[in-house]
């Protein structure tokens, strides 16, 4: 097996042969068109971004493309001959690899034995248990994460490291063609731009990568030329000179949407901001990771950041009652938070990170994913009043913004963007006096994520309270009054509307500012 790393070597030129074309590719769920009209090609030696809101049509392109979907009509030409891929195992044996957005691991196998899984063949049967280890740290150190223990179990992995895993297992493979779908969305800053110069790398190779991402900052920075698709159709690609997040806006959405993709909303009125709400006294999240205050007052958006694995998520969760601070305490105007139970009995609701694990019932109907954690109000000796319980299921889906069928249609069949407005509408419909959300737009398509701007503006003005954690950046700037910065698992630094852009969040999440501290 080939060492991982390549030294940098300049992007190659163009092929007169693309490495794979598609060619008004088509597919079809009985009446429903989820691909009408697709047409580019990837030529080797290229980042390519595939642009688009949920929807638009990227994952059943991928999807025909890894051999998990037949195309319905159209070309696909792979290597310049049409080809059908049958199956996964035929999309691998072309030298396609896929990394799909949700992380496909099995919690209780070791990291080597996620990251090799499915290469038997291939790999295991002609390695040594120290040659299979080296590959595997080489692959993970791809991307930063070398340091992992090879034995750990994954289960005992963040989320970032596992998405991790699944990158270093595809780069094991022999491929032509890596297909990275949202496969940033998990990873930190740091991971992220090691996986970039690895990319980098590999298109030096000659070698070629279909890139999928919502975050315009990525696209800009990585993608050699860009495809966007709406509606399931292929309406351009541009080149890198010509590729600009106002272009790519407007070429995904009508030019209403790409001002509100931008954060151009219609600007709220003055919220009033009340007495505090939840306060953080003298919390240390690990014990000697230095205490802080922080106060988050009724009527305000309080963004949460910092780089992965510096405290920021175990703070939130210390505020949800999930877990408690090594010292110190988190507290409302009704008690100590020490337990999920009495977070929620203080008006606290909490909405996690993974919406396909943590979140969503996906065998369930809409009306069940909205009014489940609320039926004791719609119960009487035991009995559901149903038409009481439809009534606020429709009020709720008007609130949340939330396209779909109907009531009764499951959860799962909806895109992932109106998956997190129910989940968001079902939180709603225990009436909280605080919404703590673990990053609620990743993975969100645009038109999604502007629904839910509006929601959290409406539910601030309406004297809600909001601690918004998010790894996007210009979403911070965008919607928060003040965003708390943790660096090293402590509070670093509170940075006021006045004076809140990227470059000083990213100053603050490195450590470099010395920017006001403490209660805010």
């Amino acid at each position: 097996m080939s060492e991982i790393a390549v030294e940098e070597t300049a992007p190659a030129a163009p092929a007169v042969t693309p490495l794979v074309a598609f060619r008004g590719l088509r597919r079809n769920f009985g009446e429903t068109i989820a691909l009408a009209d697709c047409s580019f090609d990837i030529v080797p030696g290229e980042i390519h971004a595939l642009v688009g809101e949920n929807g638009s049509g990227k994952s059943t392109l991928i999807k025909i493309l890894s051999g998990i979907l037949a195309e319905s009509g159209g070309e696909l030409i792979w290597d310049g001959k049409v080809t059908r891929i049958a199956d996964p195992r035929a999309a691998q044996q072309a030298g396609i690899a896929t990394v799909f957005q949700e992380t496909l691991v099995l919690d209780q196998l070791s990291v080597r034995d996620n990251v090799v899984l499915g290469l038997d063949r291939l790999f295991r049967r002609v390695q040594s248990t120290a040659d299979e280890t080296r590959v595997v740290r080489e692959a993970l150190d791809t991307i930063g994460m070398g340091a992992l223990d090879p034995d750990m179990p994954l289960g005992a992995l963040s989320l970032a490291q596992r998405q991790g895993v699944t990158i270093a297992r595809a780069l094991l493979r022999p491929w032509r063609l890596l297909v990275l779908d949202e496969s940033t969305s998990a990873l930190d800053v740091d991971a992220r731009d090691r996986l970039f110069e690895a990319l980098r790398r590999f298109r030096g190779e000659g070698r070629s990568i279909l890139f999928v991402s919502h975050r315009m900052d990525e696209i800009l920075d990585i993608a050699d030329r860009s495809t966007v698709l709406r509606s399931g159709r292929s309406v351009a690609t541009v080149t890198r000179a010509d590729t600009t997040t106002n272009r790519l806006l407007e070429l995904m959405s009508t030019h209403e949407e790409a001002q509100a993709a931008e954060g151009a909303v219609p600007t709220a009125p003055q919220r009033a901001v009340g007495a505090a709400v939840v306060t953080a006294k003298s919390v240390e999240i690990v014990a000697g990771s230095g205490p802080f205050d922080l106060a988050v007052r009724a009527g305000e958006i309080v963004g949460i950041a910092g780089l992965e694995g510096h405290g920021q998520v175990a703070f939130i969760e210390a505020v949800a009652g999930l877990r408690n601070p090594a010292q110190g305490a988190v507290e409302t105007d009704r008690g100590v938070v020490t337990s999920f139970l009495n977070a929620a009995r203080a008006g606290i609701a909490y909405l996690p990170r993974e919406r396909k694990t943590q979140g969503i019932f996906a065998p369930l109907s809409v009306l069940d994913n909205l009014t489940i954690s609320a039926l004791g109000r719609f119960s009487r000796l035991g009995l559901l009043a149903e038409a009481r319980r439809r009534a606020e299921g429709m009020r709720l889906i008007a609130q949340s913004h939330v396209t779909t069928p109907g009531l009764a249609a499951p959860v799962a069949a909806l895109s992932g963007g109106n998956q997190q407005k129910v989940f968001l509408g079902r939180l709603l419909a225990l009436t909280p006096r605080v919404l703590v959300l673990n990053d609620p737009m990743r993975g969100v398509d645009l038109g999604a994520k502007q629904d839910i701007y509006k929601i959290l503006e409406q539910f601030a003005s309406a004297g809600g309270a909001v601690m918004l954690l998010s790894t996007e950046l210009a979403e911070l700037c965008l919607l928060c009054d003040r965003v708390a910065v943790f660096h090293n698992r402590s509070l670093f630094a509170v940075i006021e509307r006045q004076a809140l852009n990227e470059q000083a969040l990213i100053a603050a999440m490195f450590g470099q500012t010395a920017a006001a501290r403490g209660a805010g």
